[in-house]
C-alpha cells in the first residue's frame, strides 16, 4: 500500500482548506471598509487578520496605540491593507471620533465589528462592587452602543451596512459573573432591536456568542 509522507498529506489538506475558503468566502470582504475594535488582541486582533487576508481595508480600534500598530504592519507585511485608530470605545468621544476619522480616510464604514470587551472574573453579584459593575457595562455594553450609533450615521446615508457585535454564551445562558451577563445579554437585545430598526434600510445587524477562547 502506497503511504505518502506525512508532509504531502498536510500540504494537501491545507491547500483544501484554503480552496475551499477561496470558493465560498471570494469577494465576500473584498474591498469593504471594516472597523474591528478590541482590535489590539484576542478575537479582535484574529478577525482582524482574516478580514484582511480576505482583502477588507481594516481599521484597527483599541486604546494600546503601540500594540494596534503591531497587528497593523504584521497584516501590511502579509498584503493587507490596514490603519489604526486608537481610542477608548467606553467613551462616546472617542467612537464617534472613530467613525469620523474611518470616514475621513476611506468615504465610507460598510462594516463595525463591536469586538472590544473584558473579563469579570465570574463575580456573583454579592461580590461585584458599584466600580466594577460601571467598568464591565461601560466597555461590554456602553462601548457597542456607542459605536453602532456613530457607524449607523454613515450606513443610513450609504443606504447600506453590516454591524457584527461579539456577544457571548454568558449572555445567552447567563453563566458567567452578573456584570458580564447582563452586558452581553444586553448586547445581544441591541443587536434585535438594531436589526429591526434598520431591516428596510440595507443594513444587517447580527450577534455571534462564543464560549471560552485562549
Amino acid at each position: 500500500i502506497l503511504q505518502w509522507p506525512d508532509r504531502m498529506v498536510n500540504f494537501l489538506l491545507e491547500k483544501q482548506v484554503h480552496e475551499k475558503r477561496r470558493i465560498f468566502n471570494m469577494g465576500l470582504v473584498e474591498g469593504k471598509v471594516i472597523i474591528v475594535t478590541g482590535a489590539s488582541s484576542g478575537i479582535g486582533e484574529k478577525t482582524a487578520e482574516v478580514l484582511a487576508a480576505e482583502g477588507a481595508k481594516v481599521v484597527l480600534a483599541a486604546r494600546r496605540k503601540e500594540k494596534l500598530e503591531d497587528v497593523a504592519n504584521r497584516i501590511i507585511a502579509a498584503g493587507g491593507e490596514a490603519y489604526t485608530v486608537s481610542g477608548d470605545v467606553s467613551v462616546r468621544e472617542d467612537c464617534d471620533r472613530i467613525a469620523e476619522e474611518t470616514v475621513k480616510k476611506y468615504g465610507r464604514i460598510d462594516v463595525l465589528v463591536n469586538n472590544a470587551g473584558i473579563g469579570d472574573k465570574q463575580m456573583s453579584i454579592t461580590r461585584c462592587s458599584d466600580d466594577w459593575w460601571r467598568q464591565i457595562i461601560a466597555v461590554n455594553q456602553d462601548s457597542v452602543f456607542y459605536m453602532s450609533r456613530a457607524a449607523l450615521v454613515y450606513m443610513e446615508k450609504q443606504g447600506e451596512g453590516s454591524i457584527v457585535n461579539i456577544s457571548s454564551i454568558g449572555g445567552v445562558f447567563a453563566n458567567a459573573g452578573i456584570a458580564y451577563s447582563a452586558a452581553k445579554a444586553a448586547v445581544v437585545a441591541m443587536t434585535k432591536n438594531v436589526a429591526i430598526q434598520f431591516a428596510g434600510k440595507g443594513i444587517r445587524c447580527n450577534a455571534v456568542c462564543p464560549g471560552p477562547t485562549i
